[in-house]
């Protein structure tokens, strides 16, 4: 009898954690966009990369084409940003920030290569004023399922 009764208790056990892991297995989801036949593949919580600034990874698919960027939450307006890998700078295309008396994220564009580089790297670095600042290598997992995803 006590045998059944464990054996009950873990499966019950088992039952009501497997929807729970199974719902925080996956911090990517696919919203539309702001345009027109856009959708945003991109991470759900952003990822802390120190105590001041958090980050989210972005696929943009639009009629157009598509983009990437790096959404950068917890930066001021006059921070410099930068991508590096080894010493050896990463191309930004273009760099969008909230006007000068609005409140809101930095939004980084960047090539498919690049946003495929940080993805696949753990040396790449963003620089963000004065601060380098390592990827995690869950952000970096999730922006390996953001670009397989689109692509």
């Amino acid at each position: 009898m006590p045998r059944r009764l464990l054996a009950l208790l873990v499966a019950g056990a088992a039952a009501l954690l497997a929807p729970t892991a199974a719902a925080q297995s996956s911090n990517i989801e696919t919203i539309e966009g702001s345009s027109p036949g856009e959708k945003m593949t991109l991470t759900v919580t952003p990822h802390v990369l120190n105590d001041d600034v958090s980050a989210r990874a972005v696929g943009i698919e639009s009629p157009t084409g598509t983009r990437w960027a790096l959404t950068l939450i917890g930066i001021r307006r006059a921070d410099a940003v930068g991508l590096s890998l080894g010493g050896e700078a990463l191309p930004i295309e273009d760099i969008s920030r909230p006007g000068e008396d609005e409140v809101g994220p930095t939004r980084v564009y960047v090539s498919q290569k690049t946003f495929l580089t940080v993805a696949e790297r753990d040396g790449a670095r963003l620089h963000v004023g004065d601060a380098s600042l390592s990827f995690p290598a869950p952000m970096r997992a999730d922006m390996q399922q953001i670009f397989d995803t689109v692509l």
